[in-house]
């Protein structure tokens, strides 16, 4: 037999009895108990403190701010004045304002004041029924006038006609002539001073009608001048809320979150000068996952950690869930559709920290457990012990009388740390943690109990 030979049969001598003697040692294995009791299926996530809602005091209009003297993290009142606008700009507008309402009420008091035309149309009556009667007598006078010259023109005719006979003088006749035509001179007399009298009456009656056109012009003028003090009301309403803004109070007790100004400078209509918050009021706001959000529900309980807290675990409930999901890239780049859920404390957290002199505020890192599903007085095993076969089917090794045995199981809720079992284990049964890929069911162990995972 050559050297060769001779090497490798030695060696496949000595890979047996390895083989051998290893086939007959039991393999040490790690094994916990299968126990009764509660399982929680839950969400975690990292989430933050926030708060309902975040006063924000911003500027009113176009201006110079003025030096903000109070401090982020200061408590202020309500009613407070935490911002203060330069306003001597506003004062003046304010001033002149006033001066122009001042003014329209002086003059819608001139145009409301008729006594002096209600006077005139009094006269103008009283003028009117007295030059009725007149015109009605110099009417009378002038028709007493015209019989008057008619019978002197008959008369100066009927001596005429005597004259030719020389039954009368001639004197008489001239006298008759003289009586016609003085006769004659007051009837046109007359008629004029009636006539005259009718275009005084006309006129007092035009002049009259002026008066109560004007006194109604005066009643449109007086509507204007009201239409247009209600547009100067209005500016210096404008006015007076506009100087009221400019002192900027606190509206609620509560604390100074954000400063972003502090000293003097002139900044537009809307720039954020404060944000308020009432620290009293702190609640947690956590992205999920969409596909989780299903199994939450208002009420909900939560547990809420992290250094911000402290080595306590705070009690929350679910208090609201937003109905519409975003878009969020993940830290290794991963496009994740989430929904946006927000928590509420169950006791004063901000307050008992404060007794702790420990700091908690808003936008403070947190850690969440939304518990979807509790069951209790259930079986139950360490999460670490099941696997899936080739089929998917959810199994488990047990161990008895140090042979392995392997079983299907039925697991019900479950989280990242133990599972509730339905079919397969009982409360009792030793299982093995992290089972490895090459151990095969009957094969000889040597169990080391682990009292906790």
């Amino acid at each position: 037999m050559s050297r060769k030979a001779i090497i490798i049969t030695a060696i496949l001598f000595c890979g047996l009895g390895v083989a051998y003697f290893f086939a007959g040692t039991p393999l040490p294995v790690d094994v916990t108990v299968a126990e009764t009791g509660e399982v929680k299926a839950f969400v975690e996530e990292r989430a933050k403190t926030t708060l309902p809602r975040i006063y924000r005091l911003a500027m009113p209009l176009n201006g110079r701010i003025l030096p903000i003297t109070v401090r982020e993290d200061q408590k202020v009142a309500k009613g407070q004045v935490v911002a203060q606008m330069d306003t001597s700009d506003l004062d003046a507008e304010v001033a002149k304002a006033k001066y122009r309402v001042q003014q329209f009420s002086k003059k819608i008091i001139e145009q409301a004041d008729n006594r002096l035309e209600d006077n005139s149309l009094i006269q103008f009556d009283e003028f009117l029924k007295s030059m009725d009667l007149t015109v009605e007598a110099a009417s009378k006078q002038q028709e007493a006038s015209k019989a008057k010259w008619e019978y002197a023109r008959s008369e100066f005719d009927r001596k005429y006609q005597l004259s030719k006979q020389n039954a009368i003088s001639e004197s008489e006749l001239n006298e008759a002539d003289l009586f016609k035509k003085q006769s004659e001179v007051d009837y046109q007399k007359d008629i004029l001073t009636w006539r005259s009298l009718q275009a005084v009456q006309s006129a007092m009656q035009v002049g009259k009608i002026s008066i109560q056109k004007y006194k109604e012009k005066k009643v449109l003028s007086e509507a204007v001048l009201k239409e247009e003090q209600k547009e100067a009301i209005s500016q210096l309403e404008q006015l007076q809320r506009d100087r009221k803004r400019a002192t900027m109070q606190s509206p609620i007790d509560g604390t100074i979150l954000t400063k972003n100004y502090e000293n003097e400078r002139t900044l537009p209509a809307g720039e954020i000068l404060l944000e308020i918050g009432q620290l009293e009021e702190l609640e947690v706001e956590v992205d999920v996952l969409s596909q989780y959000v299903g199994n939450i529900r208002i009420g909900t309980p939560v547990d809420i950690e992290g250094p911000a807290i402290g080595n306590q675990v705070a009690k929350g409930k679910v208090k609201r869930i937003y109905p519409k999901g975003f878009t969020k890239i993940s830290s290794l780049g991963v496009e994740q559709q989430r929904v946006k859920v927000i928590i509420g404390f169950e006791n004063n957290i901000w307050k008992e920290l404060q007794k702790q002199k420990r700091n908690l505020g808003m936008d403070f890192r947190v850690r969440v457990k939304i518990y979807t599903d509790i069951i209790e007085n259930v079986v139950k095993v360490p999460r670490s012990t099941l696997f899936r076969n080739g089929s998917c089917q959810w199994q488990a090794f047990l161990v008895r009388n140090n042979k392995t045995i392997l079983v299907d199981v039925e697991p019900g809720v479950m989280n990242d740390f133990e599972a509730e079992i339905q079919t397969g284990i009982q409360a009792g049964d030793r299982l093995i943690v992290a089972p490895s890929m090459n151990l095969t069911p009957g094969q000889s162990v040597e169990a080391h109990v682990i009292e906790s995972l």
